[in-house]
């Protein structure tokens, strides 16, 4: 068992590595333990002892950095708030949270996370650059020498390099994607040409050729730097890695030249080639055209690979690699930590090149991966590019880490042992089988919801719990993908075959990830996120399912509803007062709408659209479902977005078959007041944790009745129904009124 005193011992090694002093008898000491320096700070903190006090200066009277350590497991939002404490106390400007795993920096004024050239600072630093922060008195800070100051500045530039191609004829978003991937790459590869390669001539550098114009310039790219890059890296010259430009606007290309020189992008902390695939696939979708191609977004990578914890020695594949994020991650992980305790020689360092990442892509992108991984400085030749499905790999790795193509049509079927032809399944077989039989072996893949409950997948989900493969779920906050796609997704975590029994399958559901769940996922910087808190302590919001229990349901379900009724005190599950009604329409009744824009969710659809209302596409509504007076009805595949009613128009309507339509049959319980229980926030939230799909999210009947709501007496129940009646009644009056405003005083 880890103890606190490991944690502050690993701490320890790493603030050496640092050059922070902490034995106590050297003068130089800038590090304290559990007490400040000076007894006037001992006094105020009234016997509170922070892990440790760390002062930028000898003449600093009072600690700049608090650092409170704890064991993994451990409350995250409890330490912060803690060190935090301590901080203001003592005067301190950041506080640094540490479990041996991650590592947080905060600035104690606005408690949000330090910035260095636009991204957080994950590690614990030296002196010097905690020194720049305390005299910006800032928690961001930007470097001199760079020229981009934020990831929005270095969106315009992408936005401008795909203005000048598009206008210079090159129509398709993945093509432009490709030609400015080859000039950043040009870019790039002259400033981090110590990091990457020693034996790059003069010739090929960006400065032997950026001021040249005209078709000079174009024939000197393709005809000279693209070649001898070719010949460099290309060690295994299966396929081509870097292709000549296709640009034939020497005018436009001399334009984007001249807006990337202007920059010093080595000195940005971030996955530029990500950043610029992220852009332009966004661009391209954005234009109704689907490049059948979405980006994992970052922190979510970030949380795979920290929850994965890769090391040296081991050996990690992304099979649908894309443009190689996970895999640079995955080694700028095992790297950053081999630096901080000053095991990094240069014959660790080859190794790691050469043994770390590998990688397979379908796709184009298998270029640009490539590339992105050269510019890391890693393995780059250990990505191929090739259907994975097709190339099976047999206990070849230790850890696993990729994000599936969500619904991939099945290739390969005659090479897995389910002999299934769908996509997902035949990806889960190939991660599986990838993965060595040694005890540590374990995998953690991104997969569409639909697989924890889709009838079509019964046989790999009995398949993963007979062979006592799958350890954990955790479960994504449905729009994580957007703008993309909108399905739910989740993460699965395996162990490799022959290894211990699993009696119990752990399952974590995430709420916040850290952004908005909108089209332009803001970042949250307000609140300590879900996945931050559970890399502290892997018992946040976890529950555990019963191995026996899924292998006794008739569709081996991986979802939690399906097993746990911890149902509140004082709370009714729905299904003990509901019941499902199927009338069809035989006396044709009137069409309705279910609309999430009007409160109560039905009306007439005659008076909704007006003159341009079309009640059926047939000559007969006879197929539809009635829904009766102050019965329910959603429609399956809106209800996450809100796509819930209530007849309360005193007549009797009728909606799409597709819909569901049930009835309140308990008379404790007013119909009106379970409605608006589903409509509530906490409703509605309850709605999108059970709605599942491969493209669109679909609630089902069975599953809606899994929520339970408040069992409160009828007359607080009445009192609620007539609170939202009157609020209704007077929405819908001032709305008239503005509907129908007269400029007249």
């Amino acid at each position: 068992m880890v103890k606190e005193r490991d944690i502050e011992n690993l701490l320890e090694q790493q603030l050496v590595q640092q050059n922070w002093v902490i034995n106590a008898n050297n003068p130089n000491r800038n590090v304290y333990h559990q007490k400040p320096k000076t007894q006037e700070d001992i006094q105020k903190l009234k016997g509170l002892e922070p892990d440790f006090c760390l002062y930028l200066s000898d003449k600093s009277v009072s600690p700049e950095i608090i650092i409170e350590t704890k064991k993994p497991n451990m409350n995250l939002a409890k330490t912060k708030e803690q060190a935090l404490n301590y901080a203001q106390i003592l005067g301190a400007k950041i506080i640094i949270l540490f479990d041996g795993i991650q590592t947080k920096n905060y600035w104690v004024e606005n408690q949000e996370e330090l910035l260095d050239d636009g991204t957080e600072v994950s590690t614990v630093k030296d002196i010097d650059f905690y020194r720049k922060f305390i005299l910006a008195d800032n928690n961001s800070y930007v470097s001199d020498k760079v020229a981009v100051n934020s990831k929005e500045e270095l969106i315009n530039v992408f936005s401008f390099a795909n203005q000048k191609l598009r206008k210079a004829g090159i129509t398709k978003g993945m093509e432009r994607f490709f030609e400015f991937s080859n000039l950043l790459f040009l870019k790039l590869i002259s400033e981090e040409n110590d990091i990457v390669s020693d034996t790059i001539p003069q010739y090929v550098k960006w400065e032997t050729y950026k001021n040249k114009s005209g078709e000079e310039l174009l024939r000197y790219i393709n005809d000279t730097v693209i070649p001898a890059l070719e010949n460099i890296f290309n060690i295994n010259r299966e396929k081509t890695l870097f292709t000549k430009l296709i640009i034939k606007d020497t005018t436009a290309l001399k334009q984007i030249i001249a807006k990337l020189d202007g920059l010093n992008l080595s000195g940005i902390k971030t996955d530029i080639k990500g950043d610029a695939f992220e852009y332009f696939i966004q661009q391209y979708n954005s234009s109704n055209n689907d490049l059948g191609e979405y980006f994992t977004p970052r922190h979510i990578v970030n949380f795979l690979v920290k929850l994965a914890n890769p090391k040296y020695g081991e050996k990690v594949y992304d099979p649908f690699c894309g443009t190689g994020g996970i895999l640079i991650s995955a080694f700028n992980h095992i790297k950053d930590n081999l630096q901080q305790q000053g095991y990094l020689t240069g014959e660790v360092l080859k190794s790691l090149k050469e043994n770390t990442v590998f990688g397979g892509e379908i796709s184009s992108n298998a270029r640009i991966a490539k590339m992105n991984t050269i510019l890391t400085g890693d393995g780059h030749s250990n990505i191929n590019q090739q259907d994975t499905l097709l190339n099976p790999v047999n206990e070849k790795f230790d850890i696993v880490i990729t994000n599936i193509p969500f619904n991939l049509e099945g290739t390969a079927q005659n090479l897995y042992s389910l002999l299934s032809t769908n996509g997902n399944s035949q990806s889960i077989q190939h991660i599986i089988n990838s993965l060595n039989k040694k005890p540590t072996a374990r995998a953690y893949i991104i997969v569409p919801e639909s697989i924890l409950n889709n009838n079509e997948l019964k046989n790999l989900r009995k398949y993963l719990i007979e062979n006592h493969l799958l350890k954990q779920i955790i479960s994504l906050p449905s729009g994580v993908f957007l703008p993309y796609t909108e399905a739910k997704a989740s993460v699965l975590v395996l162990q490799g075959f022959n290894n211990k029994p699993v009696e119990k399958i752990k399952y974590t559901i995430i709420k916040n990830d850290g952004f908005t769940l909108t089209q332009r996922r803001r970042k949250i910087t307000t609140a300590i996120s879900d996945l931050e808190e559970y890399l502290f302590n892997e018992i946040f919001a976890t529950k555990e399912i019963e191995v026996k229990n899924i292998l006794k349901d008739k569709n081996h379900s991986f979802i939690w509803f399906k097993y746990f009724n911890e149902i509140p005190q004082g709370y009714i599950l729905l299904k003990n007062i509901l019941k499902e009604e199927r009338i069809k329409n035989t006396n044709l009744y009137e069409t309705a709408t279910v609309t999430k824009h009007d409160f109560f969710g039905i009306l007439s659809g005659e008076k909704y659209w007006g003159d341009s209302f079309v009640s059926v596409t047939s000559e007969t509504n006879e197929d539809y479902k009635v829904v009766n007076y102050k019965s329910l009805s959603y429609n399956p595949a809106r209800a996450n977005t809100g796509s819930l009613s209530i007849n309360l128009t005193e007549r009797k309507l009728a909606v799409s078959k597709m819909y569901v339509t049930f009835k309140v049959t308990d008379p404790d319980f007013l119909p009106e007041y379970v409605y608006l229980c589903l409509k509530s926030k906490e409703g509605l939230q309850n709605i999108i944790d059970r709605s599942f799909g491969s493209v669109r999210q679909t609630l089902r009947f069975e599953d809606l009745c899994t929520i339970s709501i408040p069992a409160i007496s009828i007359d607080n129940q009445q009192k609620i129904v007539d609170k939202a009646k009157t609020l209704y009644q007077q929405f819908t009056t001032i709305k008239n009124k503005l509907e129908n405003f007269d400029l007249e005083l």
